[in-house]
């Protein structure tokens, strides 16, 4: 037995085929939140659109060993409603409206976000390498969870992550930067076998971790053009936003 497929049709017509953790369209698979074996029915009430990567995500919840905290039944079905609620609001988002605003207001957020140091200055002209990955790792948690901080830690500011713009292209183009800033993340780890250094270092050999990336990083130029490429690409998506809403761009690699 499974789903019945006019329940299945009506519930992704409802989400707009969006994958209710992501928000990513079109490519979903609709999952059971309490699988059969442990009690769920083929009722749609226990269904939930997901894409394939947040799909095998949730199930590694079922596996031995993991660490980090399952999705609940309760928080799929809150995900589930979140979206409805998104694809609702999409069927009444037209330029101006006040739905265009909250639109807005976020991505605004977002290009402050993106508006540092971090995102202007060439890759080899670094003053930290250390403080470059930090910087990265910040404006993903910005862009993905609507927290804000400086290098240093310090809250800037909270407003909500990427999955909730109702607009879908802006959504898609914030999933692009997203996927450069995680490449360039991957990219700079893979380098340097970072997470295996900073497992071994800790964050009490600052210093000694400093001078490994100064040797590593000050003269790759190779390395520094792709970064400073990948950087300039997310930067110029979002700018065709800004320029959407009539907002002045973000400076590019290089200008100050």
């Amino acid at each position: 037995m499974s789903f019945k497929k006019s329940d299945v049709d009506e519930l992704l017509a409802a989400t707009g085929r969006r994958c209710c953790l992501c928000g990513r369209q079109h490519r979903v698979q609709v999952h059971h939140i309490v699988a059969k074996e442990d009690g769920g029915t083929d009722d749609i009430d226990n269904a939930i659109p997901l894409c394939p990567n947040c799909h095998d995500e949730v199930h590694s919840g079922y596996t031995s060993g993991r660490t980090t905290r399952a999705y609940t039944p309760d928080e799929l079905k809150r995900h589930r409603t979140r979206t409805i609620e998104l694809a609702q609001k999409a069927a009444e988002w037209s330029p101006g409206s006040s739905l265009w605003e909250e639109d807005r207001d976020l991505i605004l957020f977002y290009a402050q976000a993106l508006d540092r140091s971090a995102f202007r200055t060439h890759f080899h002209e670094e003053m930290s390498f250390a403080d470059f990955d930090q910087a990265m790792e910040d404006t993903l948690l910005a862009l993905n969870t609507g927290y804000w901080r400086t290098r240093d830690g310090t809250v800037l500011g909270r407003s909500k992550g990427k999955v909730n713009l109702i607009n879908e292209e802006w959504h898609r183009k914030m999933d692009d930067v997203v996927h450069h800033i995680e490449n360039i993340r991957s990219r700079f780890r893979q380098a340097l076998g970072l997470d295996e250094m900073l497992f071994r270092l800790g964050r009490g050999r600052r210093y000694e971790f400093e001078e490994m990336l100064e040797r590593r990083f000050r003269n790759d130029f190779e390395l520094s053009q792709w970064m400073d490429s990948e950087r300039q690409a997310a930067l110029d998506i979002i700018n065709s936003i800004l320029e959407e809403i009539g907002q002045s761009s973000l400076r590019g690699i290089g200008h100050w």
